[in-house]
């Protein structure tokens, strides 16, 4: 016999009995544990995620979506002496912290902390609008709305990403898409409660019932989630080497844009409504049409990027959206600017449904898309924070007395939006040139 030949030895488990065989030479070989099993793509765990991630999304971008009731309700009583664009700075704070926080704490979902993370923002977003109902000055609603229901939003938004994409991999456009729809079902339930108990118990209690409601839905979330992969080490939050890649700077500087003036039409319809001498019961459903009109937009074009490819719905939904902004400069009827808020809904529900997937057709190492997915959500974020009080600020330049003339807002909305669509067109054919083709 060789002397460095294998050999077989017989044993037995002493706990089982099973007799086992393995073989024994000089070097060795250690047997590497399994890794997870594949997505379930189904079952009800599965969908429990989708339903916990609907809430989740209800209770973030849905709040989110819901704050041009608070716009003109700050503008009119609670903060009458503060400017526009001083109103608007609330609600970008609370998006940009949103998108910021929510990067950050995608590193702690893989180190393993969901619990920590979903439960202290639950808590922070319920916390910040209890708070926000006792406010009397700028300064607090300030900190209470934009700073504490912002990081609270951020820390609750990011597992809705994370954990429904684990469980799926045939159906997970379709599962991310249902968990989406949460964002507008919430800009369309918030803005009527809202609305409607402000007229019967004030701003305060109608206040304090949407954060007994937050507090409901999010504890469903909470009760129903789980991750399903272990923790793993997180990579790095900046990707260097996407950076140097054309395609996906170009990639983020227009979403830089698009985002600066795809959210001002939400932070802005009621207000918009109410000076063209529109009542104040029926102003407000301007941006529940505008909300509910995003539910179609955000499901049917993400079933056509399947087939015709994520850039290719992007553009021109992008490029429709910055036209029907510029077009708005010249409504001046209520059926004009119903029909405004439901062609802006489809479209900003396009962008928003297919924005996620476009990161791994740019940017196909898979390894590093939390990476790349990061980095476009505060590109996002930047874009939301300063989008709406710029617009604010050109409305009180040129708004004399009560009568408010948006037409610079809305202008501005429009070009930066156009330009977002033609950066996005130059990424694409960076990626594949001219050719007719799946992009």
């Amino acid at each position: 016999m060789a002397p460095n030949q294998p050999f077989a030895v017989q044993g037995q488990d002493p706990e089982s009995g099973n007799v086992s065989t393995h073989s024994t030479n000089d070097n060795i070989q250690v047997e590497k544990p399994a890794g997870p099993p594949p997505p379930p793509n189904g079952g009800t765990r599965a969908w429990l995620q989708v339903l916990g991630a609907f809430f989740l999304n209800f209770n973030t971008w849905g709040l989110l979506n819901a704050f041009g009731v608070f716009q003109a309700e700050y503008s009119t009583g609670l903060l009458s002496s503060s400017s526009q664009s001083a109103i608007s700075w609330i609600g970008s704070i609370q998006a940009f912290l949103m998108l910021v926080v929510g990067v950050l704490c995608g590193r702690a979902l893989d180190a393993g902390y969901f619990y920590s993370d979903i439960i202290t923002g639950a808590f922070l977003e319920v916390f910040g609008m209890m708070m926000l109902s006792i406010c009397k000055k700028y300064w607090q609603v300030v900190l209470a709305q934009g700073i504490v229901v912002g990081i609270g939003a951020g820390m609750a938004f990011m597992p809705s990403v994370a954990i429904v994409g684990t469980y799926f991999s045939t159906r997970r456009s379709t599962a991310m898409g249902l968990a989406a729809a949460g964002s507008s079902i919430g800009g369309v339930i918030y803005p009527v409660v809202l609305r409607r108990l402000i007229i019967q118990i004030g701003l305060p209690w109608a206040i304090r019932v949407m954060a007994f409601i937050m507090l409901g839905t999010l504890l469903i979330s909470i009760s129903i989630m789980k991750p399903r992969l272990p923790p793993r080490k997180s990579g790095p939050l900046i990707n260097t080497e996407a950076l140097k890649d054309p395609v996906f700077a170009v990639w983020l500087l227009a979403v830089f844009f698009i985002f600066i003036g795809l959210y001002i039409p939400f932070f802005y319809v009621e207000t918009y409504a109410l000076n063209l001498g529109i009542s104040a019961n029926l102003a407000f459903y301007m941006l529940i049409i505008m909300n509910a009109a995003s539910v179609p937009g955000r499901i049917f074009p993400s079933l056509l990027a399947d087939k015709v490819g994520n850039l290719t719905v992007m553009v021109p939904a992008v490029l429709l959206s910055g036209v029907i902004i510029l077009a708005w400069i010249s409504v001046q009827a209520q059926s004009s600017l119903i029909a405004i808020s439901v062609f802006i809904g489809l479209t900003s529900g396009s962008i928003q449904a297919v924005l996620p997937a476009t990161v791994p057709f740019l940017c196909p190492d898979l390894s590093k898309i939390g990476t790349n997915i990061g980095m476009t959500l505060f590109a996002a974020g930047l874009g939301l924070l300063i989008g709406s009080p710029v617009a604010g600020a050109i409305l009180d330049a040129q708004s004399k007395g009560s009568k408010l003339d948006f037409s610079g807002s809305l202008i501005f909305a429009g070009c930066v939006v156009v330009a977002g669509s033609v950066l996005l067109t130059v990424a694409r054919v960076l990626k594949v040139g001219f050719a007719i083709k799946k992009a």
